[in-house]
């Protein structure tokens, strides 16, 4: 078989180097702000308001990733503004989802019954299995009937936000606990995810429209 080289990689033109670079330039900004002093300042004043937000600094910092999938989901769809509801209402079902997962598991391993010192009704794989089986089966199939909710950026945040279920599965308030966690992961997916998702949109809008209209007054001055 022949291979086609010009089918894997192709010669960028200059404005898709200049868009693509400004918002790479754009993500690296939002990511050195955020993870190195948004989010740490933000932590802070949050624990020093201990009596509405306890051991959030020390145990809970708000995480930067519900923020940065918006983004990654918005160029896997292919840069088309049309999808942004798609990813926002799925990814909110998706940490709705991941919750409705560890409240499930958590009731059938019994564990309140656990911490009495009496044997749970299920180990947690056999408590998991059927919980993710129905929740697998609604985004699935639930996507053939209302993809705004159920598509690719619920599956995404349904696994990145049940990857930190493990450590609260065993702890007394587990379900407290990782609720906290998930409300956290909510506003930053929300807030952050808005703000950052416009800034991209806006700059490539922005430089799509600076480069047309070079384009357009370069072929004026060529026919003149």
């Amino acid at each position: 078989m022949k291979l086609e080289l010009q089918n894997y990689f192709k010669k960028p033109d200059k404005g898709t180097v200049l868009v693509t670079g400004a918002v790479f330039l754009w993500v690296f900004i939002v990511n050195v702000s955020c993870n190195s002093f948004i989010f740490p300042a933000i932590d802070k004043i949050l624990t020093a308001s201990g009596k509405f937000f306890p051991n959030v600094y020390n145990s809970f910092s708000s995480p930067s990733w519900p923020m940065f999938f918006v983004a990654i989901l918005y160029f896997i769809m292919g840069n088309d503004p049309k999808k942004v509801p798609e990813i926002f209402f799925g990814g909110a079902l998706g940490l709705l989802m991941t919750l409705f997962l560890f409240w499930a598991t958590w009731q059938l391993m019994a564990q309140s019954a656990v911490f009495r010192g009496e044997p749970g009704l299920m180990e947690f794989k056999y408590a998991f299995i059927p919980v993710i089986f129905v929740i697998l089966g609604l985004i699935i199939m639930g996507g053939t009937v209302c993809p705004l909710f159920f598509n690719n950026a619920s599956f995404a945040y349904l696994i990145a936000g049940s990857i930190s279920i493990g450590k609260f599965y065993y702890t007394p308030d587990g379900v407290q606990l990782y609720a906290r966690e998930i409300g956290n992961n909510f506003l930053v997916f929300l807030i952050g995810g808005g703000i950052f998702l416009c800034g991209c949109i806006l700059i490539q809008k922005l430089l799509i429209q600076w480069l047309t209209a070079q384009a357009m007054k370069a072929a004026g001055q060529t026919k003149k």
